[in-house]
């Protein structure tokens, strides 16, 4: 029997018991918590049996990712924003995805980013192919044995057959004759409804988990390395002057409007019209275009630029004996990196990439536009979720920036797509790490106590997170206001948690408790 086929027959029913126990534990009442990690804690302790049964040595680059995906997986437990829960489980699906892009060879670090999306394309088709990615495998031919045609597993695959048209028409039976009807449900005493809610909800996920370990467990050989996206060959000097058309708009625009970008609050003060608002909006909308026009139209130029004609003449005329380096020479500064980096430095490519520099200069001068008014914005307002969110999002846009003149800008692109997506995933453990709901508590609390303008219906809105920080903050509020935070905390965090243990986070957890210990506060109105 292959290699292949004995997976197969374990990573199956390893699928199906993870669809169960899915079901067991994430259909529960209330948004995800412990349930998350227990569950991505047994498909790591599945991977894990599985790739010891395959016999191959596993990569470190495999289980950096999926521990990653793992720890990510373990922040659901701990905190109890939606956003921060929807972060995690993005980063962590990101992480699991790049671990499996070539069944589980490393292959990340050096990777394109066409390398990451083909690698992408083929773990998301896995997953929709489910078990029939895996093919259909032989019989088992051990000595004495009859593998899959044995009687035991001949009935339990003839009862799951038979099971969908069973249910289907025992329903139809059964609402044709009420007598019938009685007599089933006397018998079986099931309900239907609930039943295949629970059958699909399994199937579903033991479907999309076969088909993760097939990606995962079994690489396609040389068919993800050999695929690309054929290279246009532009000339660098065409693609040079475009850029520099784009850097004379850069240059207007910031020309034009230089007092406006850094004129902060003296600006806002003195402009009819013009508030905190509308000043911080419209450096985020342009941030917003400059990230998601000029970053891959660098990273397109670059792609699509064709070879140096000289630099091509120069490697056509180099002496034969390039091709045998001596190994007491060192390396050849005719060939190898070092001769692609000098090629790089001059030439049509050369302008290119200064060209390319100087766009992101100008780049980053829009970006620090944004960031000082969304800083404004913050100091005048206050803080709030989007607005935390947003300054992260500049932090790794500047960072992917800054990678990009140290990876691309250099000839060394094939760097740049790993640097990219760990700065991402660095960004959401910044927020995970930071508790944003408890820090916008305390920033606006301390605001509000100082006597400065604040929003105090926004911690209404905020989760379980901010409880530690609101609470020792309550006595420097006035008066009408530390009663009605009161009743607040009262009304949705005292009791239990709805869905018992499998949705217990850490943050709800603390937050239950701190607020449990408070008398009830009086005069509250209940609200329907």
């Amino acid at each position: 029997m292959s290699a292949r086929v004995r997976l197969r027959s374990v990573a199956l029913p390893s699928a199906l018991a993870l669809g169960i126990l899915a079901d067991l534990l994430i259909r529960a009442p209330g948004r995800p918590g412990l349930n998350i990690t227990l569950w991505a804690l047994a498909g790591v302790v599945v991977l894990a049996l599985l790739l010891l049964r395959r016999g191959r040595p596993l990569a470190t680059e495999t289980m950096a990712l999926v521990g990653g995906a793992l720890a990510f997986a373990a922040f659901v437990a701990l905190r109890d924003a939606a956003s921060l829960t929807l972060l995690g489980l993005f980063a962590a699906v990101v992480l699991l995805v790049l671990a499996a892009g070539r069944g589980a060879a490393p292959w990340i670090a050096r990777a394109r980013l066409s390398d990451v999306a083909f690698a992408g394309m083929r773990v998301a088709l896995l997953g929709v192919a489910g078990p029939l990615g895996w093919g259909r495998g032989g019989p088992d031919q051990r000595p004495g044995g009859h593998g899959w045609r044995g009687p035991a597993v001949t009935l339990l695959r003839g009862t799951l057959m038979a099971l969908p048209p069973l249910l289907v028409l025992g329903a139809l039976l059964m609402s044709a004759d009420p007598v019938f009807a009685g007599m089933i449900q006397s018998v079986f005493r099931v309900d239907l409804g609930p039943l295949l809610e629970h059958l699909v909800f399994a199937a579903v996920i033991a479907w999309g988990t076969a088909g993760f370990l097939r990606a995962f467990l079994v690489p396609d050989g040389d068919v993800m390395v050999r695929l690309r996206v054929p290279q246009p060959r532009i000339p660098a000097a065409e693609l040079s002057v475009a850029l520099w058309i784009l850097n004379l708009l850069f240059l207007g625009f910031l020309a034009v409007q230089l007092r406006y970008l850094f004129g902060g609050a003296e600006l806002v003060e003195v402009t009819a019209g013009l508030t905190y608002a509308e000043y911080a909006r419209r450096g985020f909308f342009e941030l917003v275009a400059a990230s998601a026009l000029v970053l891959p139209i660098l990273l397109l130029a670059d792609w699509a630029a064709g070879p140096d004609p000289a630099a091509a003449a120069d490697r056509a005329a180099a002496p034969d004996r390039a091709s045998v380096p001596d190994p007491a020479a060192g390396p050849d500064p005719a060939t190898g990196p070092d001769r692609a980096a000098a090629a790089g430095r001059a030439g049509p490519r050369g302008s290119l990439r200064a060209t390319t520099l100087v766009l992101v200069v100008l780049l980053l001068g829009v970006i620090a536009s944004a960031a000082y008014r969304m800083w404004l914005y913050q100091e005048a307002y206050g803080l709030t979720e989007q607005r935390l969110f947003v300054s992260v999002f500049i932090l790794w846009l500047t960072a992917v920036l800054g990678w990009l003149v140290l990876t691309v800008l250099r000839g060394r692109r094939e760097r740049f797509a790993l640097g990219g997506i760990l700065a991402g995933v660095a960004c959401i453990a910044l927020l995970q790490l930071l508790n944003p709901h408890a820090l916008i508590a305390r920033v606006n609390l301390d605001r509000a106590g100082a006597g400065q303008q604040d929003d105090g219906r926004y911690l209404r809105r905020l989760s379980a997170d901010a409880v530690p920080a609101i609470l020792p903050r309550l006595p420097r509020l006035p008066a009408a206001d530390r009663q009605e935070l009161l009743c607040m905390l009262y009304a949705r965090w005292s009791g239990e948690r709805s869905g018992g243990w499998r949705t217990w986070n850490l943050g709800d957890g603390r937050a239950r408790r701190l607020v449990g210990a408070l008398p009830p506060p009086e005069g509250c109105v209940e609200r329907g």
